[in-house]
């Protein structure tokens, strides 16, 4: 498999200087890289769907973490209510878009997913936290909430203009230009390994050992980096059958060295 290639990647300015919210936002941006990467390779409908669920069992769980912490410091006060709001607007919506599963693709829906998601998160921790945690500092360190509050948002007053939209699309392109370079490596892997497996030394070794074309086909997305359940779903077969496939090309050439020897000749 390539490398991840991260379409949210963390940066130190979304630390919030909350080490259990941070730790938690840096969780959330993981899953979601995570699922990215499982749309841009293909990935099957359920693997896609165990992630999403992760994720989303993990916001809400995120979610819970925030508000006790906040309440601690909000108890009462509009911010903590309009937090809140902004929780259960995040749930509304991607339920909202699960939804859609039901018209078009899932593959389709967790696209519009990601798109919502990295929006959402970039606003919720470059905001909405951000906010939260320069009251909730300037509170321990002495100030008065009205005077926390003020400052909070003179330090964040970007974030209502130009710059923060800005900020938004560019994180847009990035996300749409890196889910197209991880399409983009994996067919050129495809395409090696094909030219590779296709070579005639390589068709008479796989031959004498008995090696079928369907299990060429399979050998091929090996090389490639896809695992079985990503070459199940590209060739339309099962899971079992992919791994009983397998399993029948190492028996017929002994070891992986195969497998092994093709990385190094295209990799």
């Amino acid at each position: 498999m390539i490398d991840l290639l991260e379409i949210f990647p963390w940066q130190d300015n979304y630390s919030v200087g909350i080490p259990q919210i941070d730790e938690q936002h840096q969780k959330l941006i993981q899953l979601l890289n995570k699922l990215a990467f499982a749309l841009a390779t293909q990935s099957t409908s359920p693997e896609l769907k165990n992630i999403f669920y992760e994720l989303a069992l993990y916001a809400v769980y995120h979610f819970q973490t925030e508000e006790t912490i906040w309440h601690e410091y909000f108890s009462g006060d509009e911010w903590e209510s309009s937090h809140k709001k902004t929780h259960e607007g995040f749930v509304t919506e991607v339920r909202k878009l699960q939804d859609q599963e039901n018209i078009k693709p899932f593959n389709e829906v967790i696209e519009d997913v990601l798109s919502f998601l990295t929006r959402w998160l970039i606003i919720h921790i470059l905001d909405s936290d951000k906010r939260m945690a320069i009251v909730v500092k300037s509170l321990q360190a002495g100030a008065n909430k009205e005077n926390a509050k003020q400052q909070a948002n003179q330090e964040l007053s970007w974030t209502a203009g130009n710059m923060f939209e800005t900020v938004l699309s560019m994180n847009d392109s990035l996300t749409s230009r890196t889910l197209q370079m991880i399409r983009e490596a994996m067919e050129r892997q495809t395409v090696n390994a094909q030219k590779f497996l296709s070579s005639q030394d390589v068709v008479i070794n796989l031959k004498s050992k008995g090696i079928t074309e369907r299990e060429r086909d399979i050998l091929t997305l090996v090389v490639a980096g896809y695992s079985s359940k990503e070459i199940a779903h590209r060739l339309s077969i099962s899971y079992r059958t992919v791994e009983t496939h397998r399993a029948h090309i190492m028996q017929k050439t002994g070891s992986s060295n195969l497998i092994e020897l093709a990385r190094v000749q295209f990799g």
